[in-house]
């Protein structure tokens, strides 16, 4: 089922910090994330449910929990002496935990992180969810499990695949259950 969404904030974002953004990951956002964060960066998602009540949205993760969720912002901020992005920072914080091609747009209340797969297609990444207590990093593999498979092998094992493109991850946004 399909739910109107309407977004917690109006605030705006220069079409040139997304195509900045595209062009130093190498990927094209599909239109519709970009539709949405044009006017709405960094918001959450609220939708109506049966009686008419607004609430706020939360995506189920097949076989897991539902989570809420908030955009990743692309406007600029100082974190610790530093100013970038929140989806730059949130990159950076997990790309040696993440297998090349996969890149964060969304978090949810604890930390852990929806992503744009590209690793299948470049035009229509998929969405997976990453749990923060279920990153690997090369320092913590051992020479087996190297040898028994692939670092890129292991860290796809911790993303949970949510939906086959962003168009229906917005659809799959419903109302938190009381």
């Amino acid at each position: 089922m399909s739910y109107n969404i309407e977004w917690s904030d109006q605030i705006n974002v220069d079409i040139h910090k997304i195509k900045d953004l595209e062009e130093k990951w190498s990927i094209h956002f599909p239109q519709g994330y970009v539709d949405i964060v044009l006017t709405h960066d960094g918001s959450v998602p609220y939708v109506t449910n049966e009686h008419g009540e607004r609430g706020q949205g939360v995506i189920e993760v097949p076989g897991k929990l539902s989570w809420s969720i908030q955009l990743l912002s692309l406007i600029e901020k100082e974190v610790l002496g530093e100013i970038i992005t929140p989806i730059e920072l949130a990159y950076h914080t997990l790309v040696e935990a993440l297998p090349p091609k996969v890149f964060p747009f969304a978090i949810n209340g604890a930390g852990d992180k929806f992503l744009f797969d590209y690793r299948v297609d470049e035009n229509e990444p998929k969405i997976v969810f990453q749990n923060h207590e279920d990153v690997i990093l090369e320092t913590e593999m051992t020479d087996e499990e190297l040898e028994e498979k692939s670092l890129e092998d292991w860290q796809s094992e911790t993303l949970d695949h949510v939906c086959e493109s962003f168009e229906v991850f917005l659809r799959l946004i419903s109302p938190r259950l009381k």
